[in-house]
């Protein structure tokens, strides 16, 4: 009996330990993914599917990569002396070296966009009085491209037609120049043990393929869901239980390399062929170390009262 105590106590403790991953993986079109697991940022070369470090301890939720291939990010970390947090912006470039281009300074990080397009324009939504304003800026402008009531709009995602998706919990947005328009009203998922996600942290990354067919990492449900250009939305694959799906992005070959975080904070990409995509998984195989963790449970329950 206190084997099943342990282990169901095991299963608690593991579910508090859930993570809040960032979503920072970047593709430079060639051979080359670059993703960070808040302790790193890796280096993935896809012919052979094996991460390396590419600069150490560097805490960084978002990366940006242009196309000259200088990689950027921040730093952020905690000065216990000073009971304050602080951070940085920097840039690398192909070797890892690294140069600071907003110098150190206190709380977060509120004034450098992530989410730009290959001209280094930014795309950010700001919260202003009693609603949020979604920006365009170059080094000298700002516009203010829509206004609207919004709950609280987390990640983002510039697609080639520099069309900002972006998720505010339940929902899906699309928003470009002209129009913002409201895509899916609730994507929401639910899957133990990711279910005691906080709504802030429920949807994660959206990406797009090459047809501009869009995809939302459900975090608090383990799922991928994929909304064709129709607008028909299906879940095209699930998570293995104690894993979920952070951000994903598509290779020059189609296939999708998934970024997904393990209960305690693991990170992990792997490659997912793109015929593999539509194959429905069974529950089984999904939900396997689950559905042998509550029958070893049932097990010793049974034992104990026979």
């Amino acid at each position: 009996m206190r084997k099943a105590y342990f282990l169901f106590f095991f299963i608690l403790s593991s579910m508090e330990a859930l993570a809040h991953p960032g979503i920072g993986l970047v593709y430079d079109g060639k051979k080359t993914i670059y993703f960070t697991d808040l302790v790193h940022v890796w280096k993935l070369d896809i012919t052979t599917g094996e991460p390396e470090i590419f600069l150490e301890n560097i805490h960084t939720h978002e990366l940006y990569l242009d196309p000259q291939g200088h990689l950027y990010g921040e730093h952020y970390w905690y000065v216990e002396s000073e009971g304050k947090f602080k951070n940085y912006i920097w840039k690398a470039d192909e070797k890892g070296i690294l140069t600071k281009i907003i110098e150190d300074r206190y709380d977060e990080n509120n004034d450098f966009s992530f989410v730009r397009n290959n001209r280094f324009e930014s795309f950010e939504i700001r919260k202003t009085a009693d609603n949020y304003e979604i920006i365009k800026s170059d080094s000298v402008t700002e516009t203010v491209l829509h206004q609207a009531k919004l709950k609280h709009p987390t990640w983002k995602y510039l697609t080639k037609k520099e069309e900002l998706l972006f998720i505010d919990y339940p929902s899906l947005y699309l928003a470009n120049s002209s129009d913002m328009v409201l895509l899916e009203s609730d994507i929401s998922s639910s899957r133990f043990p990711f279910s005691l996600q906080s709504e802030n942290h429920s949807i994660y990354g959206v990406w797009t393929d090459q047809n501009e067919n869009i995809y939302v990492a459900l975090y608090g449900g383990r799922q991928v869901i994929k909304i064709d250009k129709e607008g028909y939305m299906n879940r095209i694959l699930t998570s293995s239980f104690l894993w979920s799906p952070v951000n994903g992005v598509f290779d020059k070959n189609e296939d999708l390399w998934l970024m997904e975080c393990r209960i305690g904070g693991e990170i992990r990409v792997r490659k997912i062929e793109q015929s593999e995509l539509n194959k429905k998984a069974s529950f089984l195989k999904e939900n396997l170390f689950f559905l042998l963790a509550s029958m070893g449970i049932i097990l010793l329950l049974y034992r104990k009262f026979k």
